[in-house]
């Protein structure tokens, strides 16, 4: 057990909130947003916007040399969504490495999870990885009587990525297995996601948000939320993408932007748009774009064919049953889909990524 000693609070600046956009204090805690919290509602005026606090690929990160900790946190139940139901954990890393990932209590309340014996030296780099569907406060962290503790100081290529439900950690078992989490870990990269279930339809405000985060590359998975709320239309899709770059280009003029569409749907693939964009012309208009984009001088936008990241050999893998609508990856999708994605970056930015 963790002896009663020294308590972080979670506003301390010891304490660094990788992936978050921006930070509210509540209720003597602190909630990490993926937006800027003070215009939530202008990011989503038609509701949705807690979406938007559910932390996925944040990371509350410290050095300290005490052989345990606990913190304490409140979380709210995921969203109800088709499928099986989603288990809210934190993972915990020590230099690099997975120690424990923790199931977390969802009834909003102030709970305290205790970790086990912290492996390493006597300067270990601690990462909390934060649950990717749940709303959550850090209210601090617990360390040992004596215990040294300092600020994660350390720098590597900043990524940020825009995309749906998917890229939020759906379907996978805990945050660090989430595919965008697994390619972070996997090629050194610094992760902010961008990434909103249901709410990912290139609008104006997230256009703007990438182009003002600091940034070494950028990719985007764009499609499904529009083929599947059928939210833009043959007219409307292409230019709101090359409205979308065109505004990230103007403060990332060169960082490359790595634009993807959607993995092989088995139940959505073989589907006529009937007077709407089917996901397959989603896809076709999608990689237009990018090439009207490279034809008027953008070298560094790269598109990526979905079907070639999972195609339909990988029909089995999703975690809504069977016969409903298959829309999102179990965890061995997650782990095929980050494996796949990986190589495409390794192979469009070698010089950012290391292999």
């Amino acid at each position: 057990m963790l002896e009663a000693g020294r308590l972080i609070r979670a506003n301390d600046p010891v304490l660094t909130y990788r992936g978050a956009v921006s930070l509210q204090e509540v209720d003597g805690g602190i909630a990490p947003w993926r937006i800027p919290f003070q215009e939530r509602h202008l990011f989503f005026p038609e509701g949705g916007v807690g979406r938007a606090a559910m932390p996925t690929g944040v990371r509350v990160t410290f050095r300290t040399d005490a052989e345990g900790l606990a913190f304490r946190y409140a979380a709210r139940p995921a969203p109800e969504m088709p499928g099986p139901p989603e288990t809210a954990h934190v993972d915990v890393r020590v230099d690099g490495k997975p120690v424990a990932s923790l199931p977390l209590v969802t009834d909003r309340e102030v709970h305290t999870c205790r970790v086990g014996a912290l492996p390493g030296g006597s300067d270990r780099l601690v990462e909390l990885w934060l649950p990717g569907l749940n709303q959550f406060v850090l209210h601090g962290v617990e360390l040992p009587a004596g215990a040294e503790v300092g600020r994660d100081t350390h720098t590597a290529p900043r990524w940020v990525h825009y995309g749906a439900s998917e890229s939020q950690g759906r379907g996978a078992l805990s945050p660090t297995r989430n595919w965008t989490a697994t390619v972070a870990t996997e090629l050194g990269l610094d992760l902010t996601s961008l990434a909103i279930g249901a709410g990912c339809y290139l609008q104006p405000l997230f256009a703007t948000l990438l182009r003002d985060l600091p940034a070494d590359l950028i990719t985007c998975m764009v499609g499904m939320n529009i083929y599947g709320a059928r939210a833009l239309n043959q007219f409307t899709y292409r230019p709101n993408l090359v409205g979308l770059v065109r505004i990230i280009r103007e403060r990332h003029p060169s960082t490359p932007l790595v634009i993807a569409s959607h993995h092989y749907s088995p139940w959505h693939d073989p589907l006529e748009g009937d007077g709407y964009l089917s996901l397959t012309e989603v896809r076709e208009q999608t990689r237009e774009v990018v090439d009207l984009l490279r034809a008027d001088g953008d070298e560094n936008v790269h598109y990526v064919h979905g079907p070639s990241l999972a195609g339909p050999e990988t029909a089995h893998l999703y975690v809504e049953p069977r016969y409903t609508d298959p829309l999102h990856f179990n965890q061995e999708g997650h782990d095929l889909l980050a494996a796949a994605f990986q190589r495409k970056l390794v192979e469009l930015v070698p010089d950012l990524v290391r292999s």
